[in-house]
């Protein structure tokens, strides 16, 4: 068990838990491991030593032969065979497009052979031989074609193994691939040259300090190389050159020296934050966590999401150490640069903090906060705080600018095609709102499930009125959603009349909305129809009109008297 413990550790961990278990060590004890030391090392020099075993003629021969497959390969004289068909298996309008390939001219043997070769090049030291055969691995692109000759995707290694095609350890070929890049490449080159290859998903899993042990022979030159690595990612913008960076530094230098790199390359990688905040979480060190947090804050851009993301970690280290102002005050900057719902909700979870901030605060920042729906950003680093159309509206909804929201809500011609318009998030927000009921119907339970923020099952991240918060939920039975709703909706009062003129507005969108679905027998729309009919009257009830639910009930039995999938819906949520 111990043994399985220890191949886990890096050699960094198991070099500082040697140099602590030295200190507790006797003199005796010491001298053994010194021996043992000696012993290594005499057998890694005697191992380096030893002779090739492959001639350069065997493989001069072997690689023609690997070079015609490979040509016949680029050519596309051989290829896979491709069958394609549609998976009904999860429901008639889930299908998934299910490709099988076919390997009937033995590809995957030959491929197999090449991977097979280049590692015994690689023990016995071919490293020009083992380094074109791994570089024409990833970069080759087999044929595949479908029935009728009909030529389809190419698919590249990663498919292969994924399929089946081949049968090797993916993991560790990519790492044979860096070591043998690393032999073949002068010092100053290395790092561009390695960094190629983690374009490829594979190698974005590793960790690069495992391609020092992945090979016979020790890397030489290696403090130059991680000197050159991590200047190079420094350079480099997006998610892979980030993590990369901060393992480097982490396993040359430590959590000092990543917060000083975060320091020098906020403009870059603002990410590092985040990996030296995760670093003195792992430690409950909650004083450095908020300190290091703080200086981020006033170092990355304020439209960044990341910054967002840092300010919640803030406000966490901040709640352990009791500092209520600091909370607040991070929450309202995790929803300055991260404006979502969810992060807007939060601020009225607290009395103080909904005063404070959530009211006049939010207002104050709507007209800044930018929407497009085009809008994406590959390098979550630099996302900026841009909202889909849809979010936008629904955050002027929860300022209180009911009317705009409205007007956004704009029923489509017929009274069909919801799915590509704000109406179906409109509709539901404002019945939400008008339903007076601390405790949701079944058909408010549907409502609210379409357009709440999910609640979280994990308390590790949530803030300590957060947790109160779901506790609270849980013995209500409500969702955590609809008690942030409910604590929201207190600070945004409407007077009667206007309550109504709203309610008009949704239910003749919702009749018209019923209509349209059932007269045109769009069953798949029953049960949505059905919801928003109850929901329009159980508000109507909650404002004081006695029996309006079974009045409408009553009138759509009438209307559509031979639907009965309808009236199957329309019972599940008007007789509870």
């Amino acid at each position: 068990m111990m043994k399985l413990e220890l191949n886990k550790l890096s050699k960094k961990d198991l070099q500082e838990i040697i140099l602590k278990m030295e200190n507790c060590l006797s003199e005796e004890q010491k001298q053994k491991l010194y021996e043992f030391v000696q012993e290594h090392n005499k057998v890694c020099t005697k191992e380096d030593n030893v002779p090739m075993q492959m001639s350069q003629e065997f493989v001069d021969e072997k690689m023609q032969q690997i070079e015609k497959w490979q040509q016949q390969i680029d050519d596309g004289k051989i290829y896979l065979d491709v069958e394609e068909y549609e998976d009904y298996s999860e429901g008639y309008w889930e299908s998934d497009l299910i490709i099988e390939y076919y390997d009937n001219q033995e590809i995957g043997d030959k491929i197999m052979s090449m991977i097979n070769f280049a590692k015994d090049c690689v023990n016995d030291r071919h490293y020009p031989e083992a380094g074109t055969i791994y570089k024409w691995l990833w970069e080759m692109s087999v044929c595949t074609y479908l029935e009728y000759d009909e030529e389809s995707d190419a698919v590249d290694l990663e498919i292969l193994e994924e399929n089946n095609i081949i049968n090797t350890d993916i993991k560790q070929l990519a790492l044979l691939t860096l070591y043998t890049e690393y032999q073949n490449v002068d010092k100053q080159e290395r790092a561009e040259a390695l960094y190629y290859y983690f374009s490829y998903y594979t190698f974005q899993k590793l960790h690069i300090e495992d391609m020092f042990y992945i090979g016979r022979e020790t890397l030489k030159d290696s403090e130059q190389f991680w000197e050159d690595w991590i200047n190079l990612l420094k350079t480099k913008k997006g998610n892979k050159a980030a993590n990369l960076l901060k393992e480097a530094i982490l396993y040359c230098d430590g959590i000092e020296n990543l917060l000083k790199m975060a320091d020098e390359n906020v403009s870059i990688h603002p990410s590092l934050y985040l990996a030296v905040i995760a670093e003195y979480d792992a430690k409950h060190m909650y004083a450095e966590m908020e300190k290091a947090a703080e200086k981020a804050l006033e170092k990355i851009d304020k439209n960044l999401v990341i910054r967002g993301e840092i300010a919640l970690k803030a406000a966490t280290a901040s709640d352990y150490l009791q500092h209520k102002e600091n909370v607040m005050r991070f929450c309202w900057e995790c929803f300055r640069s991260n404006s979502t719902v969810r992060n807007y909700l939060r601020l009225f979870i607290t009395e103080e903090m909904a005063q404070k901030y959530g009211v006049q605060g939010a207002k104050s920042i709507i007209n800044s906060i930018k929407h497009n729906n085009k809008y994406y950003e590959e390098n979550s680093e630099l996302r900026q705080n841009i909202l889909r159309d849809a979010e936008y509206y629904t955050l002027n909804f929860y300022m209180g600018n009911f009317e705009t929201m409205k007007k956004m809500s704009q029923n489509p011609s017929g009274s069909l095609g919801w799915s590509y318009s704000y109406i179906r998030i409109g509709i539901r927000l404002f019945l939400l709102y008008l339903y007076e009921n601390p405790v949701l119907s079944k058909a408010g339970a549907v409502t609210e499930a379409y357009i709440r923020f999910e609640d979280s099952k994990e308390l590790e991240n949530m803030l300590f009125f957060e947790r109160d918060i779901i506790q609270e939920s849980h013995e209500h039975k409500v969702s955590m959603f609809w008690n942030c709703f409910q604590r929201w909706k207190k600070y945004f009062p409407m007077e009667q009349a206007e309550k109504k003129k709203y309610l008009d507005w949704a239910e003749k969108i919702v009749y018209s909305r019923a209509d349209a679905i059932v007269s045109g027998q769009h069953r798949c729309q029953y049960a949505e129809v059905a919801v928003l009919l109850a929901m329009v009257g159980e508000v109507k009830e909650c404002m004081g009109i006695a029996g309006a639910k079974k009045e409408i009930f009553a009138e759509y039995k009438s209307k559509f008297p031979r639907h009965s999938s309808f009236q199957a819906e329309m019972k599940t949520y008007f007789i509870e």
